[in-house]
């Protein structure tokens, strides 16, 4: 039986996108072996060097700076293969960032993101700042992978750590920036060989796609 990123019979995602949005999930579950075939498939299926970079630095937002390293770790062979790994670190650009990140945030949380704001403030303004310039500033509003790429990725790390109150909104949010319901109900799904049936079946119905037709 082919696993979930092989079937053929999925147009919700690129074979590309497919290829990322598993090696996320493989990211969360922590497990090296998996990680490093995610990576060795998605340059096989289509995914460029950059975006796999990609995929993989936007990982320590999610699930902290130690499993991202470990996934460098076990990506690394195939980045070096690659020549993806850039020879130095973009340039600090604290404005430049939150200019960015206020309007990427606003775009993924459309009519909710004053809420949001008022929200995280109201629990700690430090997280609320850092969220603009560090979380869709400085990370999620690099070049090198579709804003719509990144949450269908960001989809499968909260479904894979089952973090539902921001799987819900990142459902929606991939949605605001351009993706489909097809698309992130495929990335929930594409988390099972990690995750599990249960978990994605659960990640479903938080995302209001359980026994839905997520078509469009």
């Amino acid at each position: 039986m082919p696993s979930p990123a092989d079937r053929s019979d999925d147009a919700a995602l690129s074979r590309a996108e497919a290829r990322l949005v598993s090696l996320s999930s493989a990211i969360a579950g922590g497990e090296a072996p998996a990680v490093a075939a995610g990576a060795e498939d998605a340059v096989r299926d289509g995914a460029s060097p950059r975006a796999l970079y990609e995929t993989v630095l936007q990982s320590y937002l999610f699930l902290g700076i130690p499993r991202a390293i470990e996934a460098f770790f076990a990506v690394g062979p195939v980045l070096e293969r690659q020549g993806a790994i850039p020879p130095a670190a973009f340039a600090i650009d604290p404005e430049g960032w939150l200019l960015a990140g206020e309007a990427l945030c606003k775009k993924v949380y459309g009519r909710n993101y004053d809420r949001l704001v008022k929200t995280l403030s109201g629990l700690s303004p430090d997280l609320a700042s850092w969220m603009l310039l560090e979380g869709y500033g400085k990370t999620l509003s690099r070049p090198g992978l579709s804003a719509t790429a990144r949450e269908y990725c960001v989809v499968a790390i909260l479904t894979t750590t089952r973090m539902w109150r921001q799987l819900r909104s990142h459902a929606i949010g991939a949605v605001n920036v351009g993706g489909t319901r097809a698309g992130v109900r495929r990335s929930i799904e594409l988390c099972e060989p990690t995750a599990g049936a249960e978990t994605v079946r659960e990640a479903l119905r938080v995302a209001g796609l359980e026994d839905q037709d997520a078509r469009g």
